[in-house]
């Protein structure tokens, strides 16, 4: 059962993380790489705002495989609709790819993947650094498909977001590690990842998360023997300070309403709300499609629960 558990301060002790480097393969790695034709390095840096109430692109750079597709409007002319595509499908050794989004004042985005990433063996780390900026009363969901990790994999992975305080923000992302359906099971990777949230420019949420080794999902307290893991993370004014009672239930019974249902049997959920602005659903277990499907449920439900327009998946989903 999902369980609405409140914290009313977040202070964190941990200081600012260091930017990321660029990647710097060892002799033994290069000769790997370059008989493939190197590393592949992308970038996608936009900035999108608001022209006659349309949400559109003001600015666009970009390098290597990494491109927007055209915006789609199916909730009127704001928020626009993207997808990232990403040629390549997945990341190898030595990879590098950079991701910058800005939305002006009042824009607001939902941005998705056309299909599940990959993060492949990896002697010299892949690294990722995704960077989002909005401004007062600007919205940006952020909602890819779900990454195959596969045996071996080694990321270094960072992702900010400095938001208003009248900002909207989601989040979601699935991991599933191994092949499970053809014998892969406690996967060795070496992963570092971290999420930071800043609003007005003050930390509001840090999240590192270490994989490291063959059995490190296996403990309880971790993923449970489970191969797939969820996170969902929306920012809204309307979650600052204190839930009544009787918010706090209704939303804990919706949540668990969807938790309930015969298609998610052996996913395994949380959520918490902060207090702060945050409210963070969490979830694992072994069936991707399931997984991923509960997660698109909490957010079709929490959206016009803080008071925005009632969503329109992205038609890529249905696909």
């Amino acid at each position: 059962m999902l369980v609405i558990v409140q914290h009313f301060s977040l202070e964190s002790p941990m200081s600012d993380m260091p930017p990321l480097k660029p990647s710097t393969a060892s002799a033994a790695c290069e000769a790997e790489i370059l008989a493939y034709g190197g590393a592949w390095e992308a970038a996608l840096s936009l900035r999108l705002g608001l022209r006659r109430g349309r949400c559109v692109v003001l600015n666009q750079d970009h390098g290597g495989p990494l491109r927007l597709q055209k915006l789609f409007w199916p909730e009127g002319p704001n928020p626009a609709h993207g997808i990232v595509l990403h040629p390549p499908g997945g990341l190898a050794s030595g990879d590098e790819l950079t991701l910058s989004l800005e939305l002006e004042p009042g824009a607001a985005l939902v941005m998705t993947t056309p299909g599940a990433g990959k993060w492949y063996r990896a002697k010299t780390p892949i690294r990722q650094a995704f960077a989002f900026e909005l401004g007062a009363g600007a919205s940006l969901e952020w909602l890819p498909q779900e990454t195959l990790i596969f045996e071996g994999a080694a990321l270094r992975s960072r992702t900010d977001w400095h938001l208003d305080e009248d900002a909207f923000a989601a989040s979601m992302e699935i991991l599933v590690f191994g092949r499970k359906e053809s014998g892969e099971s406690h996967i060795a990777v070496d992963l570092h990842q971290c999420t930071s949230v800043y609003v007005n420019r003050q930390l509001l949420y840090r999240d590192p998360m270490h994989y490291v080794g063959r059995n490190t999902l296996s403990g309880a307290a971790v993923m449970a023997g489970k191969h797939v893991s969820g996170l969902l993370w929306l920012y809204s004014p309307r979650l600052r300070g204190r839930l009544s009672t009787s918010e706090a239930e209704m939303l804990d019974q919706s949540l668990a309403a969807i938790e309930s249902t015969e298609s998610f049997a052996g996913v395994l959920a949380g959520a918490s709300c902060l207090g702060n602005g945050m409210l963070i659903i969490r979830s694992v277990g072994d069936d991707p499609e399931a997984l991923r499907t509960h997660l698109q449920q909490a957010w079709l439900l929490l959206r016009p629960w803080l008071d925005r327009p009632l969503a329109h998946p992205p038609r890529i989903w249905a696909t």
